[in-house]
Order: C-alpha cells, then structure tokens, then sequence
C-alpha cells in the first residue's frame, strides 16, 4: 500500500484534525483576554503539526507491515490463515470470523472427500464385481458348441467387449485423482503394448475389415507404468476404429528427437474440424463428429487419457484434416522425472 492511498483511507481523521486545530486556534485568537503571542500559537500549531505527521508515518509502516504479511499468506501455497496479531478489537473480531470460517471450509471439504473415497470404493468394487459376469459370458461365448450363426456370436462377444471397454473407464476414471498411490514406473516395448491393445480390438478389426500397420521398432522403449498406458493406447485406437470407415487404414509409428520420443496413431479416418481440434481433451466434449456418428460420443475418452497421461509425465496432440484422417501423438518427454534413456 502506498501512502498516498493510506492517507485517502485516513481522509475523515485528517479532516477531524485540521477542523480541531482550526477550531482551537479561533477560540485562543478571538478571545480577548488572550495574551499568547501569535508566534507562540504558530509554534503550538508547527509542532502539533509534526508531531501528528509522525504519528501518520508510524501508523502507516505498521499497517504496511500487516498488510505485507496478508500478501505472503495470499501468495503462500499453504492458505492456512495465520493472520498478523490483532491490534484492535475490530481486526480481532474479523480473525475470529475467518477462523470460523475457515474451521467451517475445513470439516466440508474433510465431508465431500470423504463422500468422494466411499463412492471410488463403491465403483472399483462394482468394477470388479461386473467384470466376472462379463468375463464369463465371454467363455460361454468362445466355447459355445451350439450351432449359431457366426456374425451373431462374433457381434455379442464385440458388444460385451464395449461393456468391458466402458467399465474400464469407469474404473479409471475413478482412480484417476488417487493416481499416485496405483502406479509402477517400468521399461516397456511400445510395439507390445500396441499390439496387446490391437489384439483387444481385433474383432471390431475384422467386422471392419480395417487394415493396421505397426511401423514400430521393437527396441523403441519408454519408461512408463504398462497399465496406464495400454488404457490410454485403447483409448486412442478406439476412437480411431469409429471414425474409420470400412475398409480403411490404421497405423501407428514411433519417432525418437533429441528431447523426446513420440508414438503415433494414424487412421484415414474422417477427421475432425479445425474448430472442434482445441476442446478435443475438454470433458464431456463430443464436437460435431461424436453427435453424428451412429456410436454416441461421451467425450470422456481422450480427457481422461490426456488427464492420465499428465500424470505420467506425458502429454497428448492431435493433428487433423477433415475427411482426410486424424493423427494422435503421445509424446514421451526426455527431461521427465520418470524418463531414464536405455543405456
């Protein structure tokens, strides 16, 4: 706070003062019987003068002091308000409001996060617990000797498996903030793990007749945690098989700069408009694309694998071009904590 601005919050006292001293210099010139020398009275006023433009440069560093502490608990990462001591009963009244207050703040977000726990409980035990039904009807799906028509079971076993792929999300979704407590750093062969998640979707492959292409090393590795990052490569090529149409091209490759490695998906798919590319990773975002397609949307698929993938000390970007295809990078910084080059 500059003292220019003190002094306009401290007008009325000024004001007060200057009438006050005006007032008691009226009286001790008018009054007759006065035998002050107006030199004397100049001197009273002078030092009285002085001695209140003292008292304002005082009052001013101490407010300035408390008002410089406010601002290192404002910029503080720790918002616990430890208030500079109360000077008067006022600011002692607004400490104990705060104080209250923020007692009050502390016991709700201590209840919702509660709340929050119970119910990530709730649903990876549900999680969980839907899976072996779904595991099972694949089984009896796979060993089936009962004479059906091919595409009918081949069409059941898909729609179980976009079950299983939902309830994933779910899951994930749902672990997602207590992401440090569920995770192991390891080498891992990028070209394995595409081919896991290739292979998870092979019969939507098939039923598509979309051709794939793993242009990837065998010996491209990152340090990364393997269940993360298959959930977000299935992420990736799921949203490339519905928006490919039949027939198409899917392929992913995998570059090595000097402070990065990058895999990409590439599908021929249709693409996606320039103004829906910068909320792509926006939550609950399904741009023109997820409402028109006969496959409804969520728009939850590539936030949450941009959130996830943050959390892995990696990042996410798309390029597109309309009805052309869409290109999608996780790329693998060098420079990450989690990042140790194969020696």
């Amino acid at each position: 706070m500059n003292f220019y601005r003190y002094l306009k919050e401290n007008l009325r006292l000024m004001v007060f003062y200057f009438l006050l001293m005006g007032f008691i210099t009226m009286v001790i010139y008018l009054d007759r019987e006065n035998r002050m020398l107006k030199a004397n009275l100049l001197y009273v006023i002078s030092v009285s003068f002085f001695m209140f433009l003292v008292f304002l440069i005082i009052d001013y560093s101490l407010k300035n002091k408390q008002i410089k502490r406010l601002k290192d608990i404002i910029k503080a990462k720790d918002k616990t308000p430890i208030l500079p001591a109360a000077e008067d009963y006022k600011d002692k009244l607004y400490s104990v409001i705060i104080n209250d207050l923020y007692k009050q703040y502390i016991n709700s977000l201590s209840q919702i996060q509660e709340g929050n726990k119970e119910n990530n409980e709730f649903i990876t035990s549900w999680v969980h617990e839907i899976k072996t039904p779904i595991t099972t009807s694949k089984l009896i799906i796979e060993s089936c000797d009962i004479e059906v028509d091919a595409s009918l079971l081949s069409s059941m076993k898909e729609e179980i498996d976009k079950i299983d792929e939902y309830v994933e999300k779910v899951l994930y979704y749902s672990r997602s903030d207590g992401f440090s407590k569920d995770y192991i750093i390891s080498e891992e062969s990028i070209k394995k793990l595409v081919n896991e998640s290739i292979k998870k979707h092979s019969l939507i492959f098939i039923r598509k007749q979309i051709s794939f292409i793993n242009d990837i090393d065998s010996s491209f590795y990152i340090d990364t945690d393997k269940k993360w990052l298959i959930f977000i490569i299935n992420q990736l090529i799921s949203n490339s098989l519905k928006y490919t149409e039949n027939k198409g091209c899917i392929k992913a490759i995998a570059y090595e700069y000097d402070n990065e490695k990058v895999l990409s998906i590439v599908d021929s798919g249709i693409g996606i408009k320039q103004e829906d590319i910068k909320r792509i990773f926006t939550k609950a975002f399904t741009g023109d694309n997820g409402r028109n397609i006969d496959t409804k949307a969520t728009g939850f698929g590539l936030y949450l694998s941009q959130k996830l993938a943050k959390k892995l000390g990696h990042y996410i970007t798309v390029e597109s071009e309309y009805e052309k295809g869409t290109t999608v990078s996780i790329h693998f910084p060098k420079w990450n904590d989690y990042y140790v080059t194969k020696m």
